[in-house]
């Protein structure tokens, strides 16, 4: 993961009102003049000095992966957005969130969001122990890391199995997660047959799908 500042007096007034929203980036390629575009979760704003962070996982393939790895000051992008967000039920007591790499960005806007008497438990995936990040919380949150050790992204089923355990109210809990596209269907199918969980408190995406470059979830919430 490497977190990169953009700066630009454009920013200012810029519309980020809810954790988790994002935009589309959009880096130069040395293939073509026309710039290649992904979704990135706005990870911090900075109203006042025109600044936003944005996480990119460095997965070593794509152009904005590998722009960001080689990024320098100076360097410019384009951004389209914001989009979406996360929006809190307030008749909602206990949220159950979760997701791997692609989706800590937006756990951690949402984590540091909450307000204080809202019980949370958090999964997320990491490849390894050394990518665990400080994320700060009004709310009551119990989180768990979950290190693939080294396997293959798209091919642990921890966090899948982490998110079916827990236990959820349908009368108090909401369900946030975001994550390869497989694994989100498949999680989202327990919590929507399996638990009865009222589809307005069910928010789910497919971050990415194994095997396919710049996929788009038809089915994702946010």
């Amino acid at each position: 993961m490497r977190r990169l500042t953009l700066a630009s007096t454009a920013l200012m007034d810029f519309p980020v009102r809810r954790p988790a929203q994002w935009v589309k980036v959009f880096v130069p390629t040395s293939e073509s003049d026309k710039p290649s575009g992904r979704a990135y979760t706005i990870r911090h704003f900075r109203e006042d000095l025109c600044e936003i962070d944005v996480d990119f996982v460095l997965h070593g393939e794509g152009p904005c992966s590998t722009w960001a790895a080689a990024a320098n000051p100076g360097d410019v992008v384009q951004i389209a957005g914001p989009r979406a967000g996360f929006q809190r039920d307030p008749d909602v007591s206990h949220l159950l969130i979760g997701g791997d790499e692609t989706a800590l960005p937006a756990i951690g806007s949402i984590l540091e969001a909450l307000p204080p008497g809202l019980s949370v438990e958090a999964f997320v995936e990491i490849p390894d122990d050394g990518d665990v990040q400080v994320i700060r919380s009004k709310a009551d949150v119990h989180l768990t890391w979950l290190s693939r050790n080294g396997a293959e992204a798209g091919t642990a089923t921890a966090l899948a199995e982490a998110m079916m355990r827990a236990e959820t109210s349908a009368e108090r809990s909401a369900v946030w997660f975001a994550a390869e596209a497989a694994t989100v269907r498949a999680v989202r199918r327990h919590f929507q047959n399996d638990r009865a969980l009222p589809r307005s408190r069910i928010s789910m995406s497919g971050y990415w799908k194994k095997g396919e470059t710049d996929f788009r979830d038809s089915e994702g919430d946010q």
